[in-house]
Parts: structure tokens; C-alpha cells; sequence
């Protein structure tokens, strides 16, 4: 006898690999609690926090949408803002700075959705206020408890999703499909609505 699943059915199981993969995510991200001790932990907070990981690709795929120079400075931009916003959290614990997490994913999920360009100096000033906001909430978190091995991790992690991110977007660019991009924007945006 063969059985085949009704359509609602077999579309429901396709949402399963994203429930499966965003609800640890959203479970690890920023909760307060200070387990991660050392570089392996630091590596893979940004491949488990829903927001970190959306951001720091958002970052590389919008770069690739600038001129070259500047394109690819914004990955580093991001990633020397977030160190610089690490012992600002520490010294200065806010939880507005959660808000400015979330409002960095909606706008890049949205600047790639439009594929907007902007002038260089006001794509590095946002990609900066982005790498602050997410190192602020960082330091308020776990600097004070953690050392220089986890702080190297956490850059570690983040250049490689940036990193994934830029040569994503180039290659999409090459292989001509800006729509692509406009649809990782569009999944930006609803995953930072859903974190």
C-alpha cells in the first residue's frame, strides 16, 4: 500500500529544518548567563546567537553591495567596532543596546532587500553603530568573567561569518543574481522580527 502525506502535511515538514535550527538560537543568545570561559566558546557564540549570526552575514553580503574599496572594509569596520564596544559593555551595562542589536538586523535585512547602495562614509558609520551595538551587549554580558581567549573567539567567529557573507554576495554577483540577495534580505528581516 502506498501512502503519500497530503499537501498541508508536506509542506509543514519543509518549515521543520528552520524551527529545528532557529530555536537553540534564539534559546543561547544573550540570556544573562555566563558559561562560555574560553576560545572555543567565544567561536561559536556567534554560530549560535541567532542575532550575531544574522548580523555579521548581513554585514558581508551588504558590503558586497558597495564600490570594492569600501565594500570590503566594512567587515573589518564591523569587527574593530566590536571590540572597541566589548569594555564599553563592561563598564557601562544598558539593555537599550539590545534594542540597537535588533534594529541592526532589520535594517540590513532591509538594505539588502532593496539592494540599496549609500554613500561610503554612511554605509562605514552604520556598519561601525552595528559592531558597537553588538560588542556592547557582548561586554555587558561576559566580559568581566571571561579572558582574552574567549574575547579572540568571538572575533574569530564573527570574521567568519562576515567573511562567509562577503563571498557569498560576490558570488552571487558574478554569477549575476542580485535577487538572491534581495531574498537574503527579505529572511533578515523576519528572522530578527521572529529572535
Amino acid at each position: 500500500m502506498n501512502r503519500t502525506r497530503p499537501a498541508s502535511t508536506a509542506a509543514a515538514w519543509r518549515w521543520l529544518p528552520v524551527v529545528l535550527l532557529t530555536t537553540p538560537m534564539v534559546a543561547l543568545a544573550h540570556t544573562g548567563a555566563v558559561p562560555p570561559l574560553g576560545f572555543g566558546h567565544g567561536l561559536l557564540h556567534p554560530l549560535t546567537g541567532l542575532d550575531h549570526l544574522l548580523a555579521a552575514l548581513g554585514v558581508g553580503l551588504w558590503a558586497t553591495l558597495q564600490p570594492d574599496a569600501p565594500g570590503r572594509r566594512l567587515p573589518v569596520v564591523f569587527l574593530s567596532a566590536l571590540l572597541l564596544g566589548l569594555p564599553l559593555g563592561a563598564t557601562w551595562p544598558t539593555s537599550v543596546a539590545e534594542i540597537g542589536v535588533l534594529a541592526s538586523v532589520l535594517l540590513l535585512g532591509a538594505a539588502l532587500a532593496l539592494l540599496l547602495r549609500v554613500p561610503t562614509a554612511l554605509s562605514l558609520v552604520l556598519v561601525a553603530l552595528f559592531g558597537l551595538v553588538h560588542g556592547h551587549v557582548h561586554g555587558t554580558e561576559v566580559l568581566p568573567e571571561v579572558g582574552l581567549s574567549y574575547v579572540l573567539g568571538l572575533l574569530a567567529g564573527t570574521a567568519l561569518l562576515t567573511g562567509t557573507g562577503y563571498l557569498t554576495g560576490r558570488l552571487l554577483h558574478r554569477w549575476q543574481r542580485a535577487d538572491a540577495l534581495r531574498y537574503a534580505g527579505v529572511a533578515l528581516l523576519l528572522f530578527g522580527l521572529l529572535s
